[in-house]
């Protein structure tokens, strides 16, 4: 992967550009709902970007990086990572989707899967899936969560699955990763807070996550403080509008 220091793409990538972005950004500091939608608005059009610099910085991996996808579904992250050669974990709780993402690597020496939700301690949740998993698993599947109050209402679909610590996965590794992408579901605070706590985030690190804060409104002030965190203060690279 490029040596490049990944901190440089951070103006570029994560910050508003034009009147219409600085506008928008103005407007998250409005209080309530007001703030909220233009803060959803703004990070809409940052998404486009975060999209285009997880392809240019995954294209620049190979043979000797390693790479994580968090909440990989059916693999298509995966598929993308895999192909630079470099080795990638990729991490699903979901037994049925794992299920297709065991099937469609097979073989692939590069690609080691982890049936388990990433958190902040290992052990054991309940995976919560929409109702509509039982008619569209595919799409329901995406939004499988450890967040439990997301989808705990009549109909809702559980299975018991281990938890594995990403400190611990981290430190499992045979050396830092180079990339990782992260979409779990509503549990990214608390994995986010502990890296962070445990130094785990560096120089050579680029870090994608997506937020969920449009799901739960109660999150968005840690978000637009992890946002502010990511643009000026974070090592490496982190990029919270991946989506």
């Amino acid at each position: 992967m490029t040596t490049a220091p990944l901190a440089h793409f951070a103006r570029h990538d994560l910050w508003p550009i034009g009147p219409v972005e600085g506008l928008f950004a103005a407007g998250s500091d409005l209080p309530m709902a007001l703030g909220a939608i233009c803060f959803r608005k703004l990070k809409r059009r940052l998404m486009a970007r975060a999209e285009e610099r997880f392809d240019a910085l995954a294209a620049a991996l190979g043979p000797g990086d390693i790479a994580l996808d968090l909440g990989a579904n059916v693999g298509d992250m995966t598929a993308k990572l895999a192909a630079t050669g470099a080795e990638v974990h990729a991490f699903e709780p979901e037994p049925a989707t794992f299920a297709l993402l065991a099937e469609r690597f097979a073989g692939q020496a590069n690609v080691h899967l982890h049936q388990a939700a990433v958190s902040d301690r290992d052990g054991t949740t309940t995976l919560i899936l929409p109702a509509s998993f039982a008619e569209r698993p595919r799409s329901a599947s995406k939004a499988a969560s450890i967040a439990h109050g997301r989808y705990a209402v009549a109909g809702h679909i559980a299975h018991e699955v281990e938890t594995r610590d990403i400190r611990a996965i981290l430190a499992g590794l045979t050396k830092p990763p180079r990339l990782i992408k992260m979409d779990i579901e509503g549990a990214e605070l608390a994995v986010l807070a502990a890296m962070r706590a445990a130094g785990c985030f560096h120089d050579g690190l680029a870090v994608f996550v997506e937020t969920h804060e449009r799901l739960d409104p109660a999150t968005y002030a840690d978000v637009r403080a992890l946002t502010l965190w990511a643009r000026t203060d974070a090592p490496g690279y982190v990029n919270l509008n991946w989506g």
